[in-house]
């Protein structure tokens, strides 16, 4: 029976893998053995997609995994150069290069939305709650999982986990010093000490980062520019291990990045009065206020990307604090006690550029009351205890956990609408949101054959949100509104997988998965108590049911060692959680509002697509990779009512239908004693894509065109046999001129402004390692 179904998967699954190879298509890979002949087989990547540590080429999720020699290589050096390595991965800006957000398989947040994100990043397993540029130093790996992740990583991980993991201290004395400068007047130096202070017992590593980069959006008007980063980190590691069975480390982080924001400050589109699209009458109202508006997105175009008009100033200061403390305890061969502990706090001042143009219809300041820019604060506390091992003759794999975590925050935004007009307004939101999350789960793996794996997980969680209005917010104490508002959330999340080893090189799997991302409330909507339909602050939890299929190859294709990994896959969303921007004038209780932003849930929407990682060593020195993903989004039911109006949602904003790169790492052929010489170079396309979930109707013209980019990094590794390393590396080579997201407040205020790309850099690299 095992034989014949083994026979059957075979039939199905190898001609599609030999037709791959055969097209020519190579992907994703990690670098040859370090033997002067070609490898047989590629390099083991270790992954810990299950929370346990698992080969790459075994594990039945789609995930992309870089160690840090991959990371240098494809200069992953922030958030925004994960995309070009991660196939189906958008790292969208909205509010510019300080304000980012994940985005995989159509699932992402809304900005104003107060949305949790859907696709959650993870530092050493503690969920990262501080949102913003990071810098990327002293990183052991990156692993980017594809798809709801309820079962293992929590509520709100819809569309995917992205799991950083630290260097670790090891029992060594070795360090590092890297010093970079380029273009921008760019310089950076980054540095590493490891040190045993008891061998094998207390060890210790300091890693620390500092950047100073120029910015380059030119604004015409102020006589700044925008783009500017100073940025300064510092992780310090400790590891105890008493004994083999007990081990403890602890990380902290602190970061404290100051700059200018480069906001989404390119006029993109303004409506004028009158217009409409598919039947939609479209606010015409900053073009009424401002005439000259409309010809001014005319005159950005021949200003060109990277010069802005915007009056204000863009200040941004932040800083963060992340604190991890992991322990394990071996009680027996097959049975493990895991605690983690986790602690971040950020604190960020930004003012928010949203509009280019000399006219305020927009500033995120209140002119009245002198507050300038946004203020945000987090602080969160969490904690996951989890046992794991092995059972039933070590046929069962499992592992059962409990979450907690608490967080506390404040947001201030002040704004001003239509300055210098006679409908000139103000309005301020200003609000804390609490939320207390408990958790339980379980998820194990049973070997029915030595081939045929049977998995089952289910995890319970309760989450309570509460938001209080805080003075000097336009609704704190306004009659009829309520400063103190509490619900409670509950949702399931499971998993049911089948994973068969066809043959030793050869991983076919099949899943079925369901998960949530919790409800919450809207801080700048009417604090009154019933969801964005009934004229409230509330929205509801967002539900996923997801359907994924892959199959991993690791061996040999025409003689040539090679890795491919492909996945299809097929969701349902339902209450997707979407902003909107709707305009209750006057409110049922007589407030006049100049502008508010509400949550809204969209009856259904539907994903579908597939993604390819595959790379095939050509020669003993050339290997080549290719990555692709294909993501089908569309509102199967985008209609809804806010306030009393109707609404309707299409298409999928932030998700490029297509994106690929293909990617080659040459080692030239030069003597040992002159050390290694590496060329890596890629080359990334994305497809168009919208930035505003409503463009079929209340806001058009918010498609953002396609682009490519081309990278590249040439490393000369222990020059002439020294400790001494250098490189020459660029991004964006060719200078394409591109866009990286946008704000549609075309359906509020009547116009539209997009978040411009990073122009050509490049630099030199010189590192030196004992």
């Amino acid at each position: 029976m095992a034989e014949t179904t083994q026979k059957k998967i075979t039939m199905v699954v190898r001609p599609l893998v030999l037709a791959v190879a055969a097209a020519g298509f190579t992907t994703a890979g990690y670098a040859q053995s370090s033997d002067n002949e070609r490898a047989s087989v590629m390099e083991e990547v270790v992954v810990t997609a299950r929370r346990r540590d698992e080969s790459l080429s075994k594990v039945p999720i789609a995930v992309t995994a870089m160690n840090d020699e991959a990371l240098d290589a494809r200069q992953v050096l922030t958030d925004s150069d994960l995309q070009f390595a991660v196939p189906g991965l958008t790292i969208r800006q909205t509010q510019g290069n300080n304000s980012l957000t994940y985005s995989i398989r159509g699932q992402s947040a809304d900005t104003f939305s107060g949305s949790p994100s859907a696709v959650v990043a993870y530092m050493n397993e503690v969920p990262l709650t501080v949102s913003g540029a990071s810098t990327f130093y002293d990183l052991e790996s990156v692993q980017v999982l594809k798809g709801p992740q309820g079962t293992l990583f929590g509520r709100n991980t819809t569309g995917g986990a992205v799991l950083y993991t630290s260097a670790k201290p090891t029992n060594e004395l070795e360090g590092e010093l890297t010093i970079r400068g380029g273009n921008f007047d760019m310089t950076e130096v980054q540095g590493v000490i490891n040190t045993p202070i008891v061998d094998d017992t207390v060890l210790f590593r300091l890693a620390f980062n500092s950047l100073e980069k120029d910015g380059y959006i030119d604004n015409i008007t102020t006589g700044a520019t925008h783009g500017d980063v100073s940025r300064d980190s510092v992780r310090m590691s400790l590891t105890v291990r008493p004994s083999d069975s007990f081990e403890n480390t602890s990380v902290y982080a602190y970061s404290r990045i100051e700059g200018t924001n480069t906001g989404a400050t390119y006029v993109y589109s303004v409506y004028s009065f009158g217009d409409t699209n598919n039947g939609f009458n479209l606010n015409g109202f900053s073009s009424f206020l401002f005439p000259d508006l409309v010809a001014y997105a005319d005159e950005q175009k021949s200003l060109g990307l990277y010069k802005t008009s915007h009056p204000f100033g863009a200040e941004h200061v932040g800083e963060d604090q992340v604190f991890t403390n992991t322990t394990t305890v071996d009680i027996s061969e097959n049975l493990q006690l895991k605690n983690i502990l986790g602690y971040t706090k950020g604190d960020t001042d930004s003012e928010q550029p949203a509009l280019g143009a000399p006219w305020v219809s927009f500033a995120t300041r209140n002119v009245v009351t002198g507050k300038v820019g946004n203020e945000f604060e987090l602080e969160s506390f969490s904690n996951e205890l989890q046992l794991s091992g092995e059972a039933a003759e070590g046929k069962l794999n499992y592992i059962v956990g409990f979450y907690y975590q608490d967080s506390d925050s404040e947001t201030l935004w002040p704004q001003t609408y239509f300055l210098d007009t006679a409908f000139f307004q103000v309005a301020t939101s200003h609000f804390g949101i609490s939320t207390e999350t408990a958790a339980l789960y379980s998820q194990g793996t049973y070997s029915l054959t030595d081939s045929v794996k049977l998995t089952a997980g289910y995890r319970y969680t309760e989450e309570d949100v509460s938001i209080e209005q805080l003075p000097g917010a336009d609704f704190y104490n306004f009659p009829g509104f309520s400063n103190n508002q509490d619900e409670t959330f509950t949702g399931d999340s499971w998993e049911l997988g089948i994973e068969y080893d066809v043959s030793d090189s050869l991983f076919a799997y099949a899943k079925a998965r369901a998960s949530f991302r919790s409800g919450g409330f809207n801080g700048s909507a009417p604090p009154f108590n019933a969801n964005a339909t009934g004229g409230g602050n509330k929205f509801d939890e967002e539900t996923v049911q997801d359907f994924e299929i892959g199959v991993k190859y690791e061996g040999e294709l025409l003689d040539l060692p090679t890795r491919m990994s492909l996945a299809v896959y097929q969701q349902t969303v339902d209450d997707v959680q979407r902003i909107e921007f709707p305009d209750p004038d006057p409110y049922p209780n007589g407030l006049d509002l100049a502008s508010i932003a509400v949550t809204a849930n969209v009856p259904e929407m539907e994903v579908k697509g597939f993604e390819l990682e595959m790379s095939m060593l050509l020669s003993e020195s050339l290997e080549m990779g290719l990555m692709a993903a294909i993501t089908d989004a569309e509102f199967t039911d985008g209609d809804t009512t806010l306030f009393g109006v109707d609404y309707s949602y299409s298409p999928v904003a932030n998700t490029p239908e297509t994106t690929w790169s293909v990617w080659a790492k040459w080692s030239l052929p030069i003597s040992s004693e002159m050390g290694e010489l590496d060329l890596f170079a890629e080359y990334y396309s994305q497809d168009d894509m919208y930035f505003s979930n409503t463009a079929d109707s209340i806001a058009p013209d918010t498609e953002l065109p396609s682009y490519e980019l081309v990278n590249a990094r040439f490393n000369w590794s222990h020059i002439m046999g020294s400790d001494f390393s250098g490189a020459l590396f660029g991004k964006n080579l060719t200078d394409e001129e591109y866009f990286v997201g946008g704000m549609a407040l075309g359906a509020s205020l009547g116009h539209n402004a997009a978040a411009v790309g990073e122009p050509r850099t490049y630099g030199v690299e010189l590192s030196y390692q004992f």
